[in-house]
C-alpha cells in the first residue's frame, strides 16, 4: 500500500542558547539582594527558550539545570565547545548579567567576535531588540575576544542583561515582568537575523 505523503518539514535554525556560569562558578553577585548570575542565566535561557517555542527554531541548551556541564571550569568550557562547535549550530547566545566597578552604569550589553562580520551584524540586531523591549535607548554593539563568541563557527553573541552592580538593574533583572521583555527582545532578535539570512 502507499505511504502517505508528508510534507517536508520546514528547515529549522539550530540555536544554542548557553546559561553561563553553573555550579561552583555563580558568576557575578547581587550587591543589594546577595542574587546570583549562574541562576538569572539559567531563568533567562528558560524564558527565551519558550519565546522561541513553535517559531520553527530548534533550541539547544548547554545547560538546563544549577549545575556546571563538568568539573572544574576547564572542563566546563570544553563541553560548552563541543556544543557550541557543532556542525549543525546555525547560532550561538551566550545569557550572562554583567557587573561593573561604577555602579551607575546599567542597562544591556552585547558582545560580538572582534572581526566577526556575521557576529556584528547578529550583535546589532540583538542590541536593539533587546533595548527596544525594555524600553531602553539604542546601544552599540560591544566587539570582544571571549571563549564563546571564539569557539565556534556560527554567528556568537553574548548577552548582558543588565548589571548586578547597580542598584536599580539588580532589582529588575529579579523581576518577571521584567525578565520576561528581555527574554522577548532575545528571541526577537534571534529571529529577525535568521529571517534576514539569504
Amino acid at each position: 500500500e502507499s505511504k502517505p505523503v508528508t510534507a517536508e518539514p520546514e528547515e529549522q535554525a539550530v540555536v544554542v542558547l548557553d546559561a553561563g556560569h553553573g555550579g561552583a562558578d555563580g558568576g557575578a553577585v547581587g550587591l543589594k539582594t546577595g542574587v546570583v548570575e549562574a541562576g538569572l542565566n539559567l531563568t533567562m535561557v528558560r524564558l527565551v527558550e519558550a519565546a522561541l517555542h513553535g517559531q520553527g527554531v530548534r533550541v539547544v541548551l548547554t545547560r538546563t539545570d544549577e549545575n556546571a556541564l563538568a568539573q572544574g571550569k576547564n572542563a566546563d568550557m570544553r563541553a560548552r565547545k563541543e556544543i557550541i562547535s557543532a556542525p549543525d549550530v546555525d547560532l550561538v547566545v551566550s545569557i550572562h548579567m554583567n557587573k561593573f566597578s561604577d555602579r551607575t552604569v546599567s542597562g544591556p550589553m552585547v558582545f560580538y567576535m572582534k572581526g566577526s562580520e556575521p557576529g556584528q551584524r547578529f550583535a546589532e540586531i540583538m542590541v536593539r531588540n533587546v533595548c527596544e523591549a525594555i524600553g531602553r535607548p539604542n546601544r552599540i554593539a560591544n566587539p570582544g575576544d571571549y571563549f564563546m563568541i571564539r569557539e565556534c563557527s556560527a554567528p556568537a553573541v553574548i548577552v548582558e542583561c543588565g548589571f548586578l552592580s547597580n542598584a536599580e538593574d539588580e532589582l529588575l533583572l529579579q523581576d518577571p515582568a521584567h525578565q520576561k521583555k528581555l527574554a522577548q527582545g532575545i528571541a526577537a532578535g534571534i529571529l529577525e537575523y535568521i529571517k534576514a539570512q539569504p
